[in-house]
């Protein structure tokens, strides 16, 4: 990926597409097309998008519409944004990258995990 995509640009793309859009049409995913359509094999029908280069028992080779949260194009790749992943395509070669978002630990658990970090050395003296 370009040194661009940095894990703040990551969670900044997480946060700005943290729901799905209104409509699909505001997605724009012919920007996408004209873009990566013909290098990916893209093919798009009513309710999925399919990319047919992909080996076909991938889990990201055939993908509903209805779970893409946003689109966003850097310099040398596009990003197709998910609730719980990120899909970057290169621009100028095949090449997908994926990125998963980190299961999210709730601040009492963080607390249980620091407690119970802090309490264990007591105990072994």
């Amino acid at each position: 990926m370009s040194a661009m995509i940095s894990k703040r640009v990551i969670n900044t793309l997480y946060k700005k597409y943290a729901k799905p859009p209104r409509d699909f049409s505001d997605l724009h995913i012919d920007d996408f097309m004209t873009a990566c359509g013909e290098l990916y094999g893209v093919e798009i029908n009513d309710a999925s998008i399919t990319f047919s280069r992909m080996a076909a028992d991938s889990p990201f080779h055939t993908i509903l519409l209805s779970n893409i949260y946003g689109k966003e194009i850097f310099e040398s790749h596009i990003a197709l944004i998910f609730s719980t992943y990120i899909l970057f395509f290169n621009r100028e070669r095949y090449d997908i990258t994926v990125h998963f978002k980190p299961d999210s630990c709730s601040w009492l658990r963080r607390l249980y995990w620091k407690l119970r970090y802090w309490v264990s050395p007591l105990k072994s003296q």
